[in-house]
Parts: structure tokens; C-alpha cells; sequence
């Protein structure tokens, strides 16, 4: 069975989150990866025997990026940023890159929203996570559902990247904090 990290097949969700006395809208959801076939950088697939499950790493800390206190625009319309954070084998975050090659975050590209991508950057290096695992059992043995280790014989904390995207909006100098969904 071929996986890809960031499709496990499985979805958790997150809270959502209210602040209203948030001047700004963020929100944040994990992207999937797109097929470039060999780019470079490209996520690479984990193989699993029939014995064995992946274990999505779970946030443990996630807090949304911060609006730049010299962010002035009154108006921003949704504008999505994107991130590929680094999750290492212990559930640290390892490095946070901008994301520009996915069709969903070309606004990354441009220089008026270079503070933005700067707060996304910011706010995913502090991120901690349960750490990504690829579960082992037994011969003949199975996980009791995707994901799940419980009856391992073996849990292998492994590497993963996750990639995020920030949705910003301003609406006449205030908005709210939300988040959007949660892992896919």
C-alpha cells in the first residue's frame, strides 16, 4: 500500500476557533499535495506492508498566525498563503517554507503580501505535534482502523511534511479569527 503523509485516507478534525474581538480573519486548513510527478522538493510516499498503519501526526499546538501590527489595509478580500512545514520524527517542527508551486497559493508570489507569508512562517515554527507514526503489528494481525496503534508491536515515530494554507481577510479594519475544517 502506497501513502502519502498528507492523504492518509482518514480525517480528524480540529476545533473551531471564535475570537471575535480578533481585528483580522485567519483561517487554516491542510492542504493536499498535488501530482507534479518528480518536482523537486515533492513529498515523498511512505510504503506500508499489510501489517502496518499510518498514525496522522495530531497538532498539539497550533495557534494562527498574527496580523504584522503595521499591517494598515482596512480591506483585504480572502487571500490564501501557504506553508510546508517539516514535522520531525519527534513531533517537533523541524522547518516552515513558503509554498508557492501549489495552485492554491499564488499569492504568495506577490510582494504586497511578503508580511503575511512572514506571520504564516511565524506562527507554524512554533507548532508542536503528536508525533507521525507508522504502527507495526504482528503477522496476521491488523490494525483495529486507520491510524490506530493500538496492538502494535512496534510504533515508529516518522518524519512527515504537512502543507498548510492561511486564508487572510480584512473587512473594514475588523474581522473574526476562524478556522476552516480540519486534517485531510
Amino acid at each position: 500500500m502506497v501513502f502519502i503523509a498528507a492523504l492518509a485516507g482518514c480525517v480528524a478534525t480540529t476545533p473551531v476557533i471564535e475570537e471575535p474581538d480578533n481585528r483580522y480573519n485567519v483561517g487554516h486548513r491542510l492542504l493536499t499535495p498535488e501530482s507534479g510527478g518528480g518536482a523537486a522538493g515533492a513529498i515523498q510516499a511512505y510504503t506500508l506492508a499489510a501489517s502496518e498503519t499510518f498514525r496522522m501526526p495530531e497538532p498539539v499546538q497550533s495557534s494562527p498566525p498574527v496580523m504584522p501590527a503595521d499591517y494598515v489595509r482596512q480591506t483585504l478580500p480572502p487571500t490564501t498563503l501557504c506553508v510546508r512545514v517539516i514535522v520531525a520524527a519527534d513531533g517537533g517542527v523541524e522547518r516552515v517554507e513558503p509554498l508557492l508551486e501549489h495552485a492554491n497559493c499564488v499569492a504568495g508570489r506577490e510582494l504586497e503580501h511578503a508580511s503575511l507569508l512572514q506571520a504564516s512562517i511565524a506562527a507554524a515554527t512554533q507548532w508542536t505535534f503528536r508525533p507521525a507514526a507508522i504502527c507495526h503489528f504482528s503477522p496476521g494481525s491488523e490494525p483495529i482502523a486507520q491510524g490506530d496503534c493500538t496492538g502494535a508491536v512496534r510504533v515508529e515515530d516518522v518524519p512527515v511534511t504537512l502543507l498548510y494554507a492561511f486564508t487572510f481577510e480584512v473587512v473594514k479594519g475588523e474581522a473574526r479569527v476562524r478556522s476552516q475544517g480540519g486534517l485531510r
